[in-house]
């Protein structure tokens, strides 16, 4: 159960990392509260969140 919290925790650490790096401070923010609103139980709070992520990472592609 702890080996699955810590490989959990490196995954998104490393997810943000890229995020931030590629997208910057509000991608990291977008990717913030879409994980804040899955693990808190609103769908309204993710779904706008990943939607948002995803407009932002269409924009930076062109």
């Amino acid at each position: 159960m702890v080996i699955f919290q810590v490989v959990g925790a490196a995954v998104e650490f490393g997810m943000a990392q890229l995020v931030q790096t590629e997208l910057g401070f509000a991608g990291l923010v977008l990717l913030t509260l879409a994980l804040v609103g899955v693990r808190a139980g609103h769908p309204r709070l993710a779904g706008w969140a990943a939607f948002l992520f995803v407009l932002l990472t269409l924009q930076l592609q062109t």
